[in-house]
């Protein structure tokens, strides 16, 4: 029987301590089911290396993972 109520309260204490850190933290409701922080996502239009096939920035000059100069 305690080790039940102690799982009870820990569980009750931890939903609190969430809760208030969502507040301090300045999302509410409709930020959290909306996505956290979705409206701070910038679209990154990134392109394909022609050598390694990893995804890049565009105004790469380089490949960052295999060094390949990027072909414009």
């Amino acid at each position: 029987m305690g080790v039940i109520v102690f799982i009870i309260v820990v569980v009750s204490i931890s939903v609190f301590l969430l809760k208030q850190f969502d507040k301090v933290a300045g999302r509410g409701p409709k930020q959290i089911k909306d996505g956290i922080n979705s409206s701070k996502i910038v679209k990154d239009d990134r392109i394909q290396c022609s050598e390694c096939a990893e995804m890049i920035k565009p105004e790469a000059k380089k490949c960052r993972f295999c060094g390949a100069e990027v072909k414009k």
